[in-house]
């Protein structure tokens, strides 16, 4: 037989590898499927594609070890060669990942806030308003008449106003002038994806392209990131405006020049417009831009510092002004008292939880970020390192005497940090690697690349990361559903009362905030103001509603539902006599499928 030729050889390598790759993906992940246009592969048993391997590295041996390493040797040049393309490549993985798993959805507290702050800025306004708190016989607090995410403000009549920062807002509502509405869902997916390829440029200036592929491919993957990259939420905006401002403060190092200082200044004006509460880590990006550049003197620092500082600057500034537009002082927000929201004994709970949930979502690996230090003083980015071990800590730091929170998904409060320390793990790895011979780099990059990817992809599964739309989906088909109703509605509500007023704009009023007792004037008063009233509850709060109004009329729910929306019942007062005298009351079922 003629031997082989050295590209067989190369290719029938890559072969082995990538059924390698497979197999370890379906051995942690327990399967593979891949849909291509009609074509849909899958696959369960990993011993096919390690056999697969076998076959191809047999073959690629027949033309000798020597020949063999020199075809690796050749992948892992390719790879380094090429790895800004694969990085931009992940990023608009990333972009897609985000459209195509996104719950564009006006849900929660948190969604409902941002996407109506969004909506008020783009009319030119900074505060809601509900007619009905005009009479003052409602017989509740004005409480009932705030939808989730937002606080009452000003007295007797108090207007809305949402309680998160403006910062996530204000580019959605940029999105919102320019595209429609549906555009402000776009921003978290494609700042996203400028995330991850940042954490590309981060890490390939600590330990080369590798590292920076690697950096990106983990902070793509990570069970953190993607919960948050699927939700209209800040916490992905404010990870890439850090990240750019982070690798701004790198290329300010490396220029020594007052614009690039200030660039990096104005990026962490604009990160902490998102984020006010992260100022310590501006003090800690400015240090950065101060001390990291070598070769400077010290006039050349002093003045890199402060053009770096007059243009973070900014960033205060306008929370300020936005705060004094919202809440009537700019030294009000809308999370309430300080000391109730802050106490020491609230960091050692929370000091444990982050670290069990980070290392729980991450694996044990993310410790090696604390060697980098001293694994990358040959790339002499032992300095910069520290720098980012020190991000992180002030990350942390902002957040341990903060609220205790009970869900692993916490951990999005640490996105800024948390990115910039898998960059740090990425490039511990790598540099791991290349102590290797020439030719086992390639392979021992793609199997323990994939090997943790799919690790994270896995715990982000099984934590239902990939079911964020369909579990938040019932706050659409509710809201589109309640907007076919009658157009003097008016919901009895409590979990729905942001999605109801963002889909079908009509009024809704706090259920637990109606004093107890007169549960029927609270209906009687929407009647008085010309509103057809309804009662919607997701299934878990119906017993809390029963227990609170216990011997009320209405209180008991003990008559059929009009509408059941995807598990959310609607229940119309009028039917409650109608079921009394014995006629019959039917349900309408809705069920959407995503």
């Amino acid at each position: 037989m003629r031997p082989l030729s050295l590209p067989a050889v190369r290719a029938l390598a890559f072969a082995a590898i990538a059924c390698c790759a497979v197999a370890i993906a379906i051995a942690i992940g327990g399967g593979l499927s891949v849909q291509l246009g009609p074509l849909a592969v899958r696959s369960h048993n990993p011993l096919r594609p390690l056999f697969l391997a076998v076959v191809c590295l047999g073959l690629a041996l027949s033309r000798g070890t020597a020949a063999l390493s020199s075809a690796l040797a050749w992948h892992w040049e390719v790879l380094l060669r090429y790895a800004r393309t694969v990085a931009v490549m992940l990023a608009v993985s990333t972009i897609a990942a985000g459209f195509h798993w996104g719950a564009f959805v006006a849900g929660g507290s948190d969604s409902y806030c941002y996407l109506n702050q969004a909506e008020l800025i783009a009319r030119g306004t900074m505060r809601d308003y509900e007619p009905l708190a005009e009479d003052l016989t409602w017989p509740g607090n004005f409480w009932s008449f705030v939808p989730a995410g937002h606080m009452p403000f000003g007295q007797p009549v108090p207007v809305l106003v949402p309680i998160c920062p403006s910062g996530y807002p204000l580019i959605m509502a940029a999105a919102r002038i320019t595209a429609g509405r549906s555009a402000m869902f776009a921003i978290t997916p494609l700042m996203g994806g400028l995330a991850v390829y940042l954490m590309f440029l981060l890490g390939r200036h600590l330990a080369g392209p590798a590292a920076g592929l690697l950096g990106a491919a983990l902070s793509a993957a990570s069970p953190t990131f993607l919960i948050q990259l699927f939700q209209p939420m800040n916490d992905v905006t404010a990870a890439a405006l850090w990240a750019a401002a982070l690798v701004a403060a790198l290329f300010a190092g490396s220029r020594g020049t007052l614009p690039a200082a200030a660039g990096a200044g104005l990026l962490t004006a604009a990160a902490l417009v998102v984020r006010p509460n992260l100022v310590p880590l501006a003090a800690v990006t400015g240090i950065g831009v101060m001390l990291l550049p070598r070769d400077r003197t010290m006039s050349s620092r002093i003045a890199c510092g402060a053009a770096f500082a007059a243009a973070a600057a900014v960033g205060p500034l306008v929370v300020l002004s936005l705060q004094n537009a919202m809440y009537g002082s700019p030294f009000r927000s809308g999370y309430g008292d300080l000391d109730k929201m802050f106490s020491a004994a609230h960091v050692r709970p929370n000091f444990e939880r982050y670290l069990q949930w980070s290392t729980g979502s991450h694996t044990i690996l993310i410790v090696l970020a604390l060697a980098a230090p001293f694994a990358l003083k040959r790339y002499g980015s032992g300095r910069t390192a520290w720098w980012l071990l020190c991000f992180a800590v002030a990350t942390l730091a902002c957040y341990l005497p903060y609220v205790v929170f009970d869900a692993w998904w916490y951990t999005r409060f640490l996105l800024p940090a948390l990115l910039p320390w898998l960059a740090l793990t990425a490039a511990v790895l790598v540099v791991a690697i290349e102590a290797l011979p020439a030719g086992a780099r390639f392979p021992s990059f793609i199997l323990a690349g994939v090997a943790t990817v799919s690790l994270f992809l896995h715990t982000g599964s099984t934590r239902d990361v990939f079911r964020i739309r369909d579990l938040e989906w019932r706050f659409r088909s509710v809201g589109e559903f309640v907007a076919s109703m009658p157009a003097d509605a008016a919901f009895i509500t409590l979990h729905h009362s942001g999605s109801i007023r963002f889909y079908a704009s009509k009024s809704t009023v706090g259920w637990a905030d109606v004093d107890k007792g007169r549960l029927d004037d609270a209906v009687a008063f929407l009647r008085r103001h010309g509103r057809r009233p309804y009662l919607l509850f997701e299934q878990w709060e119906e017993p809390q509603f029963r227990e609170r109004f216990a011997g009320e009329r209405l209180g008991a729910l003990d008559w059929p539902a009009a509408a059941e929306v995807d598990g959310v019942r609607i229940y119309d007062p009028d039917d409650y006599e109608r079921h009394r005298r014995g006629e019959t009351v039917k349900t309408v079922e809705v069920r959407t499928v995503q």
